[in-house]
């Protein structure tokens, strides 16, 4: 059987994803057509709990959803249910909705810990040397680029004109 990668970015031009050998998508047909759904988005209003109960649903019952992005993007108690009511059949996450990283005195209670079907990665699961290093080649070329009066290339919170 082919495998295909589909994407869907609402800020990328299409010619852009098809130059990529990918094949751009609604996020529906995305949601409702993927073996595999891997989330890489930042967290803004919009993508918060973007994968909620409804979302979910429509997912296939042998999807497996993987978030490396950040983890309110995936509503905990909706992931759970879903994984647990056979919804769909298994998740990974980098992070997990409340992003413990960022709590004090944080212990790990959250049911989702429980799941066999689930593997959670301290929002680590990026790091290597060379992540290391390119992260930081990326931030400081970044820097020089913005200080020298460029547009950032990625910028989150885009200035209205």
């Amino acid at each position: 059987m082919a495998r295909s990668i589909a994407a869907h970015d609402p800020f990328l031009d299409q010619s852009d994803i098809k130059r990529r050998d990918v094949r751009p998508v609604s996020f529906d047909e995305l949601v409702e057509g993927s073996d595999y759904l891997v989330i890489q988005s930042p967290l803004t209003p919009e993508t918060r709990h973007l994968f909620n109960r409804e979302t979910l649903r429509r997912m296939k019952k042998t999807a497996i959803l993987v978030n490396t992005a950040r983890g309110p993007i995936v509503e905990d108690a909706a992931i759970y249910r879903a994984l647990t009511e056979g919804w769909i059949a298994g998740a990974a996450f980098d992070d997990i909705e409340e992003e413990p990283a960022k709590q004090r005195d944080w212990r790990p209670v959250n049911p989702l810990f429980k799941l066999p079907n689930v593997i959670i990665t301290p929002h680590a699961a990026y790091y290597s040397e060379e992540s290391i290093g390119t992260v930081r080649k990326i931030a400081a070329e970044e820097a020089v680029r913005v200080l020298s009066g460029q547009p950032a290339r990625s910028p989150v919170n885009k200035i209205a004109a």
